[in-house]
């Protein structure tokens, strides 16, 4: 025989998983019906380990693929479920009249979810940031925020600082995260309905320290004092002229016609003090707003 009893054995670990999935078993038995099948074939036209391990392979397909379908059904159920609510309202009862329906459930597990998860970034966001802020000051010991010295102060630290390398590498890591959990963090709270008039404090706080963090990424674009840094910004600074009042804010932050000294002056205040306190306060205004929020809520419940 080609197949040997740990062969016949996944493909019964196969077969009582996706039975557990009745819709997905419905679609998909026929398929693991003929893999066990083709044993015969299999063995007629190939060698006895080839045959076996195209069957092997087979039964791992067929696993990895009807597993990836069920995540993707489990997936766009959880997200449905989470619209629903959007159309429904934030307070949908779970319990109406005594009777407690799977849907109730269903729902109110998956705003939990939701509402615990953005929590969670909200925590995520606050370690970024004060990661951030700590290489931001020990990078601050030996950056020198002048067109004559900055790229050097950055060779300087990346290679004859000790840990140089690995504090800008933390700074620019913390940086870019809290971009990228910021936005998450506006997803989730939406699908959670987190911008109800009770959430106000904790939705407002999160966008504002999603425009701060994109603002710190912004200002951080000159300090490097690189070819491709000095050229971004000029194009953006054409971009901004062509605003409303955007010639007067583009000296504003330039400091004049020129990219100089003055302007890596402006662009290291605005990133070192005014934009790095505004997310420190914003990360911890989002926080506590989520935690007080969360916890009225559960009173209400109790």
């Amino acid at each position: 025989m080609i197949v040997t009893d740990k062969d016949l054995e996944l493909a019964a670990k196969l077969g009582r998983f996706v039975r557990r999935f009745p819709p997905e078993w419905q679609v998909y038995q026929d398929w693991l019906r003929a893999i066990l099948s083709s044993r015969a074939e299999l063995q007629e036209r190939y060698s006895v380990g080839l045959a076996r391990l195209i069957f092997r392979w087979r039964l791992v397909y067929f696993g990895l693929y009807v597993s990836g379908i069920i995540a993707r059904n489990r997936v766009v159920q959880v997200l449905r479920t989470g619209f629903g609510m959007l159309e429904k309202g934030d307070n949908t009862p779970a319990l109406e009249q005594g009777e407690i329906t799977p849907q109730a459930l269903s729902i109110n597990r998956t705003s939990f979810i939701l509402k615990r998860m953005a929590t969670l970034l909200a925590m995520a966001e606050l370690t970024l940031c004060g990661l951030a802020a700590i290489t931001g000051v020990m990078l601050a010991f030996y950056y020198q925020p002048t067109a004559a010295g900055a790229y050097a102060s950055l060779q300087t630290i990346a290679h004859q600082v000790a840990n140089g390398d690995l504090i800008l590498s933390l700074h620019n890591i913390a940086g870019n995260g809290l971009i990228v959990l910021a936005l998450v963090q506006i997803v989730v709270m939406f699908l959670g309905r987190q911008f109800m008039l009770s959430w106000l404090t904790a939705w407002i706080s999160g966008i504002c320290l999603t425009l701060a963090a994109i603002g710190l990424s912004w200002t951080a674009i000159i300090l490097n004092w690189d070819q491709v840094g000095f050229w971004r910004f000029k194009i953006e600074l054409n971009i901004i002229e062509t605003l409303p009042a955007g010639s007067w804010l583009s000296n504003v932050l330039a400091g004049g016609s020129a990219i100089n000294t003055v302007t890596l002056q402006h662009m290291y205040a605005l990133h070192s003090y005014v934009l790095a306190i505004a997310a420190l306060l914003l990360s911890s205004i989002h926080l506590v707003a989520l935690i007080f929020q969360d916890s009225e809520r559960l009173k209400s419940l109790t």
